[in-house]
C-alpha cells in the first residue's frame, strides 16, 4: 500500500458509518448513470422502460448479455 492509499484508508476509517454509506450510494448512483448512458448509446431505439429493465438485470446479476 502506498502513502496515498494509506492516507485514503485513514480518512475512510475516520468517517462515520452513515457517511461511508452515503458515499457508497453516490458511487452506486454514478455507476448506474454511466451504464445507462452507455446502454442508450448502444441501443438508441430502446425505451426508458427497456433501459431500466436492463440496468436492473445488470446490477442485480452482474450479467448484461442478451
Amino acid at each position: 500500500m502506498n502513502e496515498v492509499e494509506r492516507m485514503q484508508a485513514e480518512l475512510i476509517r475516520q468517517m462515520t458509518p452513515y457517511r461511508r454509506l452515503e458515499i457508497a450510494r453516490e458511487l452506486y448512483s454514478t455507476a448506474q448513470n454511466i451504464k445507462s448512458a452507455g446502454l442508450r448509446r448502444q441501443h438508441p431505439a430502446w425505451s426508458d422502460t427497456q433501459i431500466q429493465s436492463r440496468l436492473r438485470r445488470i446490477f442485480q446479476t452482474g450479467y448484461a448479455g442478451d
